[in-house]
């Protein structure tokens, strides 16, 4: 195959990964009034009250305004990051039982640079509707 072919093929396969990602991120708080999550490709993910529910026992309803969601996780050979700030990474920490400190004293927590996938699986189990994979996409 030629080198345009195949350059023509990669860009389509990214293009479809990007395209089930989503536009935008809301809060927690926000997707509890309306659990729609808008796609690029301009489609809607619906997000389940069951996982909203479960996020309920972690997160503070006072942050609830705080919590960006969907978490998007990045694979990168084994390993998975999550690309969000603090807060998010504390949230997942905190599902995954590998921390107990307080969401109030963000400024001491240390998050992972990294999950393992076997993180991801564990987290996509819990709350499926809210959880996303992306790949690095580098050529």
């Amino acid at each position: 195959m030629s080198q345009k072919i195949l350059d023509g093929l990669w860009k389509a396969e990214k293009q479809k990964i990007l395209n089930n990602l989503p536009k935008s991120k809301l809060s927690l708080r926000d997707l509890q009034i309306n659990p729609v999550i808008n796609l690029v490709n301009e489609e809607k993910s619906i997000v389940l009250k069951k996982d909203l529910g479960f996020l309920q026992n972690y997160v503070p309803s006072p942050l609830a305004g705080q919590l960006m969601l969907p978490f998007i996780f990045q694979k990168q050979k084994e390993l998975c990051y999550l690309l969000g700030d603090n807060f998010e990474k504390w949230t997942i920490e905190r599902i995954l039982g590998m921390t107990d400190n307080s969401p109030y004293l963000l400024e001491t927590f240390t998050p992972r640079n990294s999950y393992y996938f076997y993180h991801f699986r564990r987290i996509q189990k819990e709350i499926p509707s809210l959880t996303f994979l992306t790949y690095k996409l580098d050529k």
